[in-house]
C-alpha cells in the first residue's frame, strides 16, 4: 500500500501523524518507507533533529545514476525514510515525475510506502497523490483548518484516488465537534488524536512519541488510527504501572 499523508494546512500534525503511523506499523512487522514528499521543505529529518546533506533525494536527482537503497536512512523505530536536503529549489513537472520514477524501484521492498506530502494542492501535492493508492487527510479541528482540507479532499477525489477519512490532530474542548467536523470533511474520522503536552515533549527532544510516551492519550490514537487503516489489531503497551505513575509524577514536580 502506497498512502499519501496530507492537509489543507501547513502545521496541523501531518508529518507527527505520518512518522509515528510508521513507527506503530513497523513495531508490529511491517516494512515501512517513509518518503518526505515536502521536497521544498522536508520536514521528516527535522523530527529526530537532523538535517541531511547527503545520500539525499536531490543529491540523486542530481547524479542521474544512483543505487536506490543509498537513500534510506533507518530510524531506531525500525522504519526507514528518504529526505530531500534543505538545498533543493522549487521544482517544475518534470523533475517531480523524475523524481517518483526515481523512487518507484524501492517500494517493492516494503509492505507500507508512506508519502508525507506537502499542504493544499499545488504541482507537487498533485504528484503525490497521483502516486499513491490512497489518501489520508489530516486537519486541526477549527474552521479554517477543515475547509482547506475538505479542498484537498475533493482534489484527491477529482484525481481518481480512494479516501478512507481524516485524522483530526490537536484535538481539545471547545473545539468543533468530531460530528460536525465529519460532516464538513465529507468524510469519516478515523482517529481523534487530543491536545496531549507528551507531543511537545517528544519533538522537544527528537523522539517519537509512540515510542517516548506510548501510553499517552495521542499515542493511544494513533493506534486507533493505525487499526482503522489496517483492520487489524495492535499490541499497546499498558497503562496505569508504577513507571507509568512515577512518570506521571516526575512531570508535575519539574514541569
Amino acid at each position: 500500500m502506497i498512502l499519501s499523508v496530507v492537509s489543507g494546512k501547513g502545521g496541523v500534525g501531518k508529518t507527527f501523524t505520518s512518522l509515528n503511523l510508521a513507527a506503530v506499523l513497523a513495531e508490529a512487522g511491517d516494512r515501512v518507507l517513509v518518503v518526505d514528499a515536502n521536497f521544498t521543505s522536508p520536514t521528516v529529518a527535522t523530527h529526530f533533529g537532523v538535517t541531511p546533506d547527503t545520500h539525499t533525494i536531490d543529491e540523486a536527482l542530481a547524479k542521474g545514476t544512483y543505487n536506490p537503497m543509498d537513500l534510506v536512512w533507518i530510524h531506531p523505530a525500525g522504519f526507514h525514510f528518504v529526505t530531500p536536503s534543505f538545498n533543493m529549489v522549487a521544482l517544475d513537472d518534470q523533475a517531480l515525475h523524475t523524481i517518483f520514477e526515481m523512487l518507484r524501484p524501492l517500494y517493492a521492498n516494503y509492505d507500507v510506502v508512506i508519502l508525507d506530502g506537502p499542504a493544499g494542492v499545488g504541482r507537487d501535492v498533485y504528484y503525490t497523490v497521483m502516486n499513491s493508492d490512497a489518501v489520508l487527510v489530516v486537519a486541526n479541528p477549527n474552521y479554517p483548518s477543515l475547509f482547506n482540507a475538505l479542498k484537498t479532499h475533493h482534489f484527491a477525489k477529482q484525481l481518481g484516488k480512494m479516501v478512507p477519512g481524516a485524522v483530526l490532530n490537536m484535538y481539545r474542548k471547545g473545539c468543533v465537534p468530531v460530528d460536525e467536523a465529519s460532516q464538513i470533511l465529507e468524510l469519516p474520522i478515523l482517529s481523534v488524536i487530543p491536545e496531549d503536552r507528551s507531543v511537545r515533549e517528544a519533538l522537544q527532544k527528537g523522539e517519537l512519541l509512540v515510542k517516548y510516551r506510548p501510553s499517552s492519550p495521542a499515542a493511544k490514537a494513533i493506534y486507533d488510527l493505525a487499526e482503522a487503516l489496517t483492520g487489524k489489531s495492535f499490541r499497546r503497551k499498558k497503562s496505569g504501572g508504577l513507571a507509568d505513575v512515577l512518570e506521571t509524577i516526575k512531570r508535575w514536580l519539574f514541569s
